[in-house]
């Protein structure tokens, strides 16, 4: 069965381009191609029309990508999100991380890399580039207001499988535990670290040397 995907780009020449792009990969199909957020609602309103990732424009009309995001988290927290945007604007991309982007692509992206990304959220649930996980990175090291972190010694596991090639799923059996006990896990991290995607679990399990080989 493909990997159902929407794409939510109110430009759409370029939304139809790459559709046509993911179209041609033997594992992905474009089911709906839509202009903006608020359609993304009314259609993921409508039973069977929930995808496994959706493709988000950030510079959109009517509901642009950042309240869009704000309310896939709140009402479809599982969905994937790669982010789409025709510039690489540093706050965007920091911003739409920090919502719960899984992920951020540029529209102009090459036929390899988009196979890279949509491969890489489709398995492992997040895909970042050099360039955004040093943004976030950085973006930790502004953070003044953040207390001390305290772990317990469980989420440390976590944290140590977190940046590897690992689904949840095979990260709870790693850790000899349940998926929904690795999602409470996850969740508690989400809070300690002020982030709401795996994109930003990798970068400070990165940063901070909490990384080991599966």
């Amino acid at each position: 069965m493909k990997t159902k995907i929407i794409i939510v780009d109110d430009h759409t020449l370029v939304a139809s381009t790459i559709a046509d792009l993911i179209d041609s990969f033997d594992s992905y199909t474009v089911t709906h191609q839509l202009r903006n957020g608020k359609e993304l609602f009314e259609k993921l309103a409508v039973t069977g029309n929930v995808p496994d990732i959706i493709l988000l424009d950030i510079n959109m009309p009517i509901m642009d990508g950042y309240q869009t995001m704000e309310k896939l988290q709140a009402q479809y927290p599982d969905l994937l999100v790669l982010a789409l945007s025709m510039n690489d604007d540093e706050a965007s991309i920091i911003k739409m991380m920090k919502l719960g982007a899984s992920g951020y692509i540029s529209k102009i992206i090459k036929e390899e890399e988009l196979i890279t990304a949509l491969d890489s959220v489709a398995r492992k649930g997040y895909y970042y580039t050099d360039q955004v996980a040093h943004l976030l990175a950085s973006n930790f090291k502004q953070k003044k207001n953040i207390p001390t972190v305290h772990f317990t010694e469980r989420e440390l596991e976590l944290l140590s499988y977190i940046a590897t090639e690992l689904t949840y799923k095979e990260i709870a059996e790693k850790m000899f535990c349940s998926p929904k006990t690795i999602d409470g896990y996850r969740e508690d991290l989400f809070l300690k670290l002020q982030v709401k995607s795996r994109v930003g679990l990798v970068v400070y399990a990165i940063k901070n040397g909490y990384y080991k080989e599966n």
